[in-house]
């Protein structure tokens, strides 16, 4: 990603999602589907396998802590929804740092061509036209509609699954790349990484930067709090627990 001037010379080798959050997911593997070169297979694969050179070694270094803060949020997902006993269970975390998690996940699955449709790789200009660095550096840069949502609706019922998926949010009727929706083990989150109309996207059902979620365990309620510095008013999401059949 040598945007900027503030980039080094050298490419380094990341995560196509970042370790942190591998290692909350499993110990030394993952099963993986929907990536190009995988040509429609599903595979286990070692962390060391989903590498690939976007980032310069400068910012790669730089986004270490947020790294850290999709580890903590992924911790923290996976804990509230996978215990249904006391006591309840208390986060906090930066929201602006999560949202730069998201977008990190974006740069990097875009550049390195792991976003595509039917095998062919999409909009490949989107580093630019996001101003990616910028809202990577400066998390003030974020001004609405850009930001996190949180899919589904208040009450809204999950069943806990292993898994994570990552797809592309595309600008209506084109190819352009903007913003990347996420289920983290059936809570499903997007965000919109420019200015654009979130009419018809599933974001205008969603709720923007949420104050809170609240995992409601058959009663039993885990609180995952996110905070914010931009004036705005946020609401609690409360999700409903619903066992597998």
């Amino acid at each position: 990603m040598l945007a900027t001037n503030g980039c080094s010379d050298t490419l380094s080798r990341e995560h196509l999602v970042s370790e942190g959050v591998l290692g909350v997911l499993a110990d030394k593997a993952v099963t993986v589907s929907g990536l190009p070169w995988l040509k429609g297979q599903t595979k286990a694969l070692p962390f060391s396998a989903l590498v690939a050179s976007s980032l310069c070694i400068r910012h790669n270094s730089l986004l270490s802590p947020i790294d850290a803060a999709g580890a903590k949020f992924f911790d923290a997902v996976q804990t509230c929804g996978t215990t249904a006993t006391p006591p309840p269970l208390e986060y906090l975390l930066s929201g602006h740092d999560l949202e730069r998690w998201f977008l990190r996940s974006l740069a990097v699955m875009g550049v390195s061509r792991n976003f595509a449709i039917d095998g062919a790789a999409i909009d490949q200009d989107f580093v630019d036209r996001l101003r990616i660095v910028e809202l990577l550096e400066r998390p003030e840069a974020w001004l609405k509609p850009l930001g996190l949502y949180v899919l589904g609706g208040q009450g809204h019922q999950f069943t806990q699954r292993s898994d994570v998926q990552l797809a592309p949010l595309m600008r209506r009727d084109t190819s352009e790349l903007i913003g990347i929706t996420v289920d983290i083990q059936g809570l499903a989150l997007g965000l919109l990484a420019t200015d654009h109309d979130i009419t018809g996207t599933g974001l205008d059902r969603a709720f923007y930067r949420p104050s809170a979620l609240v995992f409601d365990m058959a009663g039993v309620k885990h609180r995952i709090t996110l905070s914010w510095e931009d004036g705005g008013p946020h609401v609690d999401v409360v999700l409903t627990w619903k066992p597998p059949p």
